[in-house]
């Protein structure tokens, strides 16, 4: 599969830019790549798949992987940190499916560089319990520690109803 990559899309580079496209079916697989600096970052599948889901992750992927290795995202800092995208890799996503790509909730569990923090036993472990609540509860545009004085929630109900009358009152439908 990877030869086949390679000879049809990464040696068509001087054909005209119409057939220049970063999707590309190929037989029974579609690939879907993006290139950034000296790398491409490539995404294989043989099913149906939503190719601006499989964009956004590659881009979210990139703008991770800038933010762990400082800015510099190039062959020589993935030859470097491959443990490190083996684990960030691992951490967004799920059999299939992208999960979580957001670096500052990210970097509260998987330290810089790949070296975890030595904390002792009993802080590791309320560090543990709170991965849980920071992994499903950390947005970026949210400040943690905001308490309110009132927990309230405003809904609008909008109810429709259809109804089809005779003259004479009788519900037709």
């Amino acid at each position: 599969m990877a030869e086949n990559f390679r000879t049809q899309i990464l040696n068509s580079k001087g054909e005209s830019s119409s057939l220049q496209t970063p999707v590309r079916t190929l037989g029974s697989c579609t690939f879907m790549y993006l290139r950034h600096s000296d790398l491409y970052i490539l995404m294989v599948t043989k099913n149906n798949a939503n190719v601006m889901m499989a964009f956004k992750f590659m881009t979210s992927l990139v703008d991770l992987f800038r933010s762990y290795f400082e800015g510099a995202l190039n062959e020589n800092s993935v030859k470097r940190n491959f443990v490190l995208i083996y684990e960030l890799l691992d951490e967004t996503m799920d059999f299939g499916f992208p999960q979580l790509t957001e670096p500052a909730a990210l970097k509260s569990f998987i330290m810089q560089k790949g070296v975890r923090s030595e904390l002792d036993a009993a802080a590791s472990t309320q560090q543990a319990k709170n991965a849980t609540l920071t992994v499903t509860g950390a947005v970026s545009w949210r400040r943690q520690g905001i308490k309110y004085q009132n927990n309230e929630v405003f809904l609008d109900v909008v109810e429709d109803v259809n109804l089809l009358m005779s003259s004479t009152g009788a519900v037709l439908r």
